[in-house]
């Protein structure tokens, strides 16, 4: 059995309740709904909820489906970053029916699949959001992606990392104020150092995923790739 890495962005292989239909094990998987993709039935355990109001506020945004007490578990760091809790553990171009995320798959995979979703490509500078804030109407908020690159043979332990992306959200772009959340976990305005997210491109993004085979313990890094914009409609992800 594969190493049962934490993911931010990814689908756990080791988690039946977010698998496609045709993969799930019978009588492992009983969701309430399943919602036909380009890549599959996915699995939706309540209707999708948007809000569009980007502010900090995790007991509020979107009806508090992003907090324990409700759908936590099934959204994932994407549904944050788009303020879209779909309750699917959404995957970026799953909707739009963009290239699935292989096992080779790049930032730029990702990036490429969340513009077929409705998502905007900004930079990779904060002089670029500057740029794009000042010249797009108001409504939307943007996000920061980062990606961990797979890697083969893990120490020569011969366990593989997939690789994985991540998204932050701002909250408040004068204040410079973002958040995030790491997969099924809850909200927070911090990075994974415990620091305040200021700069997405600055912040601390290491994960310390415990021994691989052999006892060495295996550490994660997710680098910042580009800076991207959500608009307030026309995004639709799943």
């Amino acid at each position: 059995m594969d190493h049962p890495f934490k993911f931010s962005g990814l689908v756990s292989p080791h988690n039946l309740f977010h698998q496609m239909e045709d993969y799930a094990q019978s009588g492992h998987v009983i969701p309430p709904t399943w919602v036909p993709t380009a890549w599959g039935n996915v699995a939706q355990y309540a209707a999708t909820v948007t809000d569009t109001n980007p502010s900090y506020d995790p007991a509020g945004d979107c009806n508090g489906y992003f907090m324990s007490s409700k759908y936590q578990p099934n959204n994932n760091c994407y549904a944050y970053g788009c303020n879209i809790a779909t309750n699917s553990f959404p995957q970026p171009g799953r909707a739009s029916g963009a290239p699935s995320l292989s096992s080779n798959f790049t930032a730029q995979h990702v990036k490429d699949n969340a513009v077929s979703d409705g998502l905007i490509y900004i930079g990779n500078t904060a002089k670029d959001i500057a740029k794009h804030a000042a010249t797009y109407p108001s409504g939307g908020h943007y996000v920061a992606l980062m990606f961990s690159a797979p890697e083969s043979n893990i120490g020569g332990s011969g366990i593989n990392w997939p690789g994985d992306y991540h998204w932050a959200r701002c909250d408040n772009l004068q204040a410079s104020s973002w958040s995030q959340k790491d997969g099924g976990d809850q909200v927070t305005n911090f990075d994974f150092a415990g620091n305040p997210i200021t700069d997405p491109a600055l912040a601390n993004w290491t994960v310390n995923q415990g021994p691989v085979r052999g006892g060495a313990e295996y550490v994660v890094s997710y680098d910042f790739y580009c800076y991207m914009f959500v608009p307030s409609s026309g995004v639709n992800i799943i």
